[in-house]
């Protein structure tokens, strides 16, 4: 029972920090720490758990999101997109904590591959909205070559911070796990 409500509480704690970190940097165009921080949820609570955790972050921050809610379209693919950053955190977890300096491009090409789902999935969905089903096949490509720039800052930012961050945060936490008393 202990096990099972220490897990309950790091998903919630996990998905409190995500939320915090949207809103530290929503005034910073594509730079953000909440997928960095969905993935390692699922890389350190399991895939349900990243699963669970980018879902409920991914909807608080975008329903209170000072610029307003998205759309519905928009919505659910920010909840598909968080939902499977956080599984990818757990399907790669042996990878990342097994490969020594490996681990850092690893962790390099998960944040830019699992950025540009994300805003892959954002973008088809805008789209989506604007043209609707119909419209959508003949004129997505102006969409996503509307937003490169965004995509390339975003994508190139992600993939920086998950270079940088991801295998130092999960020695801390394994050093941390490993050295608490039960």
């Amino acid at each position: 029972m202990e096990n099972h409500t220490r897990r309950i509480i790091q998903t919630g704690l996990f998905a409190a920090l995500v939320v915090v970190l949207g809103f530290l940097f929503a005034e910073v165009p594509n730079v953000e720490l909440m997928t960095l921080s969905v993935f390692l949820s699922g890389v350190i609570l399991g895939r349900r758990n990243g699963v669970i955790v980018g879902t409920i972050s991914i909807v608080f921050y975008s329903l209170f999101n000072p610029y307003g809610p998205p759309l519905p379209p928009l919505f659910a693919a920010q909840i598909l997109g968080f939902a499977l950053v956080g599984w990818t955190g757990g399907m790669l977890r042996r990878l990342l904590m097994e490969r020594g300096r490996a681990s850092y491009l690893f962790s390099a090409l998960a944040g830019l591959l699992l950025t540009l789902i994300y805003d892959s999935l954002t973008t088809i969905a805008t789209a989506a909205v604007a043209l609707g089903t119909d419209g959508l096949a003949g004129n997505i490509a102006g969409f996503f070559l509307a937003g490169a720039l965004f995509i390339a800052v975003h994508s190139l930012s992600n993939t920086i911070v998950f270079a940088v961050a991801a295998v130092p945060v999960l020695r801390a936490v394994a050093a941390w796990e490993g050295g608490r008393s039960a």
